[in-house]
């Protein structure tokens, strides 16, 4: 299988270079049957993201049990992104990952 480096933005975009010392980008190996998951699981937080942003009529948003299947989703979807990450990551890229605590503080929060 012949893997690629890729670099993740805090966007969420996946770039084929590094955006230099200005952006801090996970660098992973991903094939390009990764690289195309990878892309599915960011394009499911943006669809997300989008669906809070534009319903802010809803009345959804004073329903607690509504509000928190949100989050829930969100969180697992996240969850998912950075263990993609970790899997795909550079010894560096699991190193930062590790050091942030995100995989545990999330892994709580899902699987609550």
């Amino acid at each position: 299988m012949v893997r690629e480096t890729y670099f993740v933005t805090p966007k969420g975009e996946l770039h084929e270079t590094n955006g230099g010392t200005q952006m801090n980008a996970f660098e992973i190996r991903a094939s390009q049957e990764e690289k195309m998951e990878m892309e599915r699981v960011i394009e499911k937080l943006r669809s997300q993201k989008y669906v809070q942003q534009n319903d802010f009529f809803s009345m959804n948003h004073y329903d607690e049990s509504e509000v928190d299947r949100h989050r829930d989703w969100t969180d697992e979807a996240i969850y998912e992104l950075y263990k993609m990450i970790h899997r795909l990551g550079t010894t560096h890229t699991k190193q930062q990952i590790d050091q942030m605590g995100v995989l545990s503080a999330l892994n709580h929060n899902t699987r609550n």
